[in-house]
């Protein structure tokens, strides 16, 4: 998925968080918030200035005081607004202009959001959207995501890790962080590429770098293993015992890939369950990938292709100007990493697992069809979902929401009738939340043309189930 499509995911869940179009907020820990992403004191007035830039009648809406205030670049860090403010902001913030202004600006920050987890190393969409919903309720200046983030990451780096961390470094906001989970895990997200896949191995692998026995920190890793039943061979791992088959092994448990990862405590053993799934590689010159899984043996001389027996293993971590860098359990009784070249002496062969078998189980990027060109809606067929028909019509997932309105946007079914962009319907049934300047912008008309062609006497009273003409 691109950071786009997740940030019109994330964005309209921010959305049903925080408010509406027209929220304010007079007084939030200090300062005013406004809007739907509930945009605070500098951010507030930083996007008044953009509505005011493009809505014409902004200075009468406002009146003199405050849209000199705002078009001043005065700061409000600190400032809240009274309750008659508060009426002319709300009003200038529903404006069509006023709804469009804020569609953009929700897209533009919640992929900024995006980015800055993907530079904190975040690469799951579900943890992405987790992490840029946090961010915009705790404010963009705190820090605590980044220690999130960094504990979610040694672990599998998903929106489960994403949600146990948070729950680990904060007791605030509960009970949204809890709402926001439950919906990302509802969420028919693209799967995870093969190379995510990967990384995500080695990530997890990672979080257990100089676990030793020393201490008893690498008895997590044989608990894990021996924690899922049947055990292979039927033996329960002790902590005494070699366990770097055992450290593969927990990783795939870990990350559940166990499906291309087999399960075992013994290195030859592993090596057979991969030749029984085709995934053994037996050439020693063979050029690994990230995630694959190397086999050694201590006696090999050096002196054509090592077949003896294997007596350990770990992760490829990356490869580099003919050397492999490898994490490994039970590397002198710990976590550690070992550099090795390629084609090298005590190189025993390959585990290949298929991950290319897993990103291809993750629902497809199946195209929703194309709907007559005599019609405006389209009928949701199985395995849809709104980022790939908003991507296929060339719209977006926040325009699908509001155009049908649409509460959650992680549930439609099967057969429901969608109304699109594009050709535009002639009538509209009024919901209930509708606003004149919600359904003008929605259509592409204007409040004026909607009040004339229904002759509405007061543009602030429709009703639900109201049929209006739109054109």
């Amino acid at each position: 998925m691109t950071n786009k499509e997740i940030a019109e995911i994330a964005a309209v869940i921010i959305f049903g968080n925080e408010g509406n179009y027209g929220s304010v907020n007079r007084d939030d820990n200090g300062a005013v918030s406004v809007g739907k992403l509930q945009w605070h004191a500098d951010r507030a007035a930083d996007l008044l200035r953009k509505i005011i830039k493009a809505e014409p009648e902004a200075k009468d809406i406002l009146g003199n005081a405050l849209y000199e205030e705002i078009t001043g670049g005065a700061t409000w860090a600190a400032r809240t607004v009274t309750a008659v403010e508060a009426v002319k902001i709300k009003q200038i913030l529903t404006s069509a202009i006023g709804q469009d202004t804020q569609d953009e600006q929700a897209i533009t920050d919640v992929t900024a959001y995006i980015e800055r987890g993907k530079s904190y190393g975040l690469t799951d969409p579900g943890a992405l959207i987790y992490f840029a919903d946090g961010v915009n309720q705790y404010g963009t200046g705190s820090t605590l995501w980044r220690t999130i983030t960094a504990e979610a990451l040694r672990g599998s780096g998903d929106v489960k890790a994403m949600h146990e961390a948070t729950l680990n470094h904060t007791d605030k906001y509960i009970p949204r962080r809890k709402t926001v989970y439950e919906k990302v895990r509802a969420l028919p997200l693209t799967g995870e590429t093969e190379k995510e896949l990967r990384e995500k191995v080695i990530n997890a692998a990672k979080a257990w770098l100089n676990c030793r026995e020393s201490d008893g920190t690498h008895k997590q890793i044989i608990d894990l293993y021996n924690s899922v039943k049947p055990l292979p061979r039927g033996y329960k791992v002790k902590y005494n015992d070699a366990w770097c088959t055992t450290f593969v092994s927990a990783v795939a448990i870990k990350t559940e890939l166990t499906e291309i990862i087999p399960r075992e405590c013994g290195c030859d053993a592993m090596i057979q369950l991969f030749i029984k799934m085709g995934r053994w590689c037996e050439n020693d010159a063979y050029v690994p990938d990230t995630g694959d899984v190397i086999f050694y043996d201590w006696q090999d001389t050096g002196i054509g292709d090592n077949t003896g027996t294997a007596d350990h293993v770990g992760f490829v971590c990356e490869v580099s100007g003919g050397e492999i860098r490898v994490i490994e359990g039970n590397k002198n009784d710990a976590v550690g990493y070992r550099v090795i070249a390629v084609n090298g002496k005590y190189i025993r062969g390959y585990g290949l697992p298929d991950y290319g078998s897993i990103s291809a189980k993750q629902p497809e990027e199946k195209e929703p069809e194309k709907p007559d060109t005599e019609t405006d809606t389209y009928t949701v067929k199985k395995g849809d979902t709104l980022s790939q028909i908003a991507r296929v019509y060339k719209t977006t997932v926040a325009d699908l929401v509001r155009l049908n309105g649409i509460k959650d946007p992680n549930m439609i079914h099967v057969g429901q009738t969608l109304k699109l962009p594009g050709k535009l319907p002639n009538t509209y049934t009024v919901r209930r939340g509708d606003t004149l300047s919600r359904i003008a912008a929605a259509y592409k008309t204007t409040v004026a043309d909607l009040v004339r062609l229904n002759s509405i006497k007061d543009p602030n009273m429709i009703r639900t189930g109201q049929i209006l003409i739109l054109r």
